[in-house]
């Protein structure tokens, strides 16, 4: 009886977050749509993996490792710029998120390691590293969605409650500008295409609005590519005229 009520008070709980949301600043979920996406990506190519192409091998441990550093890189920024705000304001709040990165941390190097094998060892030894590392990626794809649930909640809700949406707007632009250009264009290479139409367009507008043509255009063809035909039109359709290259 009482896990029920636990339940139905976090459901509750999440629709609140929900509600609140979104008329809030959010800092989570543009970022945290791509992740998904760029986990769930990954995820199915180690599942059809052939551990004895070797072509193969090398591509998709390829991409389990840039996702892997594009993760790390992700909680890094939250622990420097998002858990220093909650904490700041309300000390102790972001000790469970915080406690997750370390978990996390030790998760992406254990895949790390396996990754090696699957690239480095036998033919026997690749067959086992492959099944391995599918199964402990679903495992970390499984806790990282979890996680980030509660960030999207708990999170948003100290956030929200301990800052205006100018302050929350600032961590974030103090974030952004933290990334490289190079890492952001494979953030946006996942987030926007993860994006409802409206959610894109929000983006990619206020992107316009801060960078050259050419390099807006840049962010355009990175995007592209994930995006259907009938999402690209749309796009185009409501940022208006653009330059011929896009």
């Amino acid at each position: 009886m009482m896990e029920a009520m636990e339940l139905v008070a976090q459901a509750n709980d999440r629709e609140t977050s929900r509600k609140t949301g979104l008329r809030r600043h959010d800092m989570y979920r543009p970022v945290h749509k791509g992740l998904r996406s760029l986990m769930c990506d990954v995820l199915v190519r180690v599942g059809r993996l052939d551990a004895g192409d070797a072509a193969d091998v090398a591509e998709t441990a390829s991409c389990v490792r840039d996702m892997l550093l594009l993760c790390r890189s992700h909680l890094h920024h939250e622990n420097q710029f998002i858990h220093a705000a909650m904490e700041s304001r309300r000390y102790g709040s972001a000790a469970t998120t915080a406690g997750d990165h370390v978990h996390h941390e030790k998760s992406i190097e254990a895949l790390e390691v396996r990754l090696r094998v699957l690239e480095h060892g036998n033919r026997e030894a690749r067959q086992a590293a492959a099944q391995a590392i599918y199964r402990d990626l679903a495992l970390f794809v499984a806790d990282n969605f979890q996680h980030m649930d509660v960030e999207e909640t708990a999170n948003n809700a100290v956030l929200w409650e301990s800052h205006t949406d100018e302050e929350l707007a600032a961590v974030h632009d103090a974030l952004v500008a933290s990334i490289p250009p190079e890492k952001m264009l494979t953030y946006l290479r996942w987030m926007v295409p993860a994006m409802a139409p409206d959610e894109r367009v929000e983006l990619l507008t206020g992107i316009r609005q801060n960078l050259p043509a050419e390099a807006f255009v840049g962010v355009l063809a990175v995007t592209k590519p994930g995006l259907a035909e009938r999402d690209w039109h749309k796009l185009m359709a409501a940022l208006g005229e653009m330059p011929l290259a896009a």
